[in-house]
């Protein structure tokens, strides 16, 4: 758990962030939102003290971060950022080993970690590990950033806009591995983005900041039925609810019964989003779909069962 209390970081007479409370539980995704200069990336160099606080306390687990070496406290932190800053003279293998080596891990340990890592972003690492950073395009090299930072399995992992430099369609898939890494490996993840969609997607909770202040800290879900005020309202638009059904699946919603019979119908596998299905739904031009679980019909999916569903408060357990 990360808990920020009363930070205030200060430029001379400017506040980049003005007395923050914030709260970021163990093993939940915060993203960091909001316009430029409320103080996102700020906050997050605070964390790992890369720079240091006017004011105020961060503590880690319940310790001061203060009181800690920063070396050995920005070890045990992932640190991604949009740039990456691989090192260009070391093979991928030599860069998603660096902070294990640092750490003192035996070579054997290590090798068979880095295998792990190239995998788990989806690098081959017979293909990958040889190469060098000039070689790899913008999203591979994310993708090594992302593996260098979960590398010695550290609990935190900071991240400070790491997928803004890349196209929408490489974004897009870098976003999907965040998801499912986050998913399966449960860290805790402070991330700044200035992307709405982006945020919704991932966010378990987010920190809505204006002017080095926090405006609301909450689930997607919330900010769009329960906005704290007027700003929340105009920063994310009219078109939240949208955006909050893509972290709704199928699977977690009420479906209609089948009616006796086979209806002639489309099909759809029960694990995508509710905006895939819309999408389905509209682009087929059907009344309705049948939803398939492990090639089994469980239920029909209609406009009625998507309005029902997003009165509910439950958020798509597969983000």
């Amino acid at each position: 758990m990360i808990e920020i209390v009363g930070l205030t970081k200060s430029y001379g007479e400017h506040r980049a962030v003005d007395g923050l409370d914030l709260r970021i539980e163990t093993g939940e995704l915060t993203v960091l939102l909001g316009p430029s200069g409320a103080g996102k990336t700020t906050v997050l160099r605070c964390i790992n003290r890369l720079i240091e606080p006017t004011s105020g306390r961060i503590l880690v687990d319940g310790v001061d971060a203060s009181t800690l070496d920063p070396v050995e406290l920005r070890r045990s932190m992932g640190y991604v950022i949009q740039n990456v800053g691989l090192f260009p003279n070391m093979t991928i293998r030599e860069n998603v080993a660096a902070v294990p080596r640092l750490l003192g891990w035996d070579k054997k340990r290590t090798a068979e970690r880095v295998e792990e890592m190239l995998d788990a972003v989806g690098l081959d690492p017979a293909r990958y590990g040889p190469k060098y950073p000039r070689q790899l395009s913008g999203g591979e090299a994310q993708r090594v950033g992302v593996a260098r930072a979960l590398a010695a399995d550290p609990p935190v992992l900071l991240m400070d806009e790491p997928f803004g430099a890349v196209d929408p369609l490489t974004r897009e898939r870098l976003q999907k591995l965040m998801r499912d890494l986050q998913r399966r490996l449960k860290k805790t993840v402070v991330f700044v983005t200035h992307d709405i969609d982006e945020a919704v997607l991932l966010a378990d909770r987010i920190a809505l900041m204006r002017d080095g202040r926090l405006e609301q800290h909450d689930t997607p879900e919330a900010m769009w039925r329960r906005p704290a005020n007027e700003f929340v309202s105009r920063f994310f638009g009219e078109n939240l609810g949208l955006r909050v059904i893509i972290r709704h699946c199928l699977a977690d919603v009420r479906l209609k019964p089948l009616p006796d019979g086979a209806p002639d119908l489309p099909r759809i596998d029960a694990g995508v989003s509710l905006k895939e299905a819309l999408a389905e739904l509209v682009g087929r031009r059907a009344r309705a779909l049948v939803v398939v679980r492990d090639g089994s019909p469980v239920g029909l999916f209609d406009f009625d069962v998507l309005v029902e569903s997003l009165a509910e408060e439950s958020a798509c357990d597969a983000r």
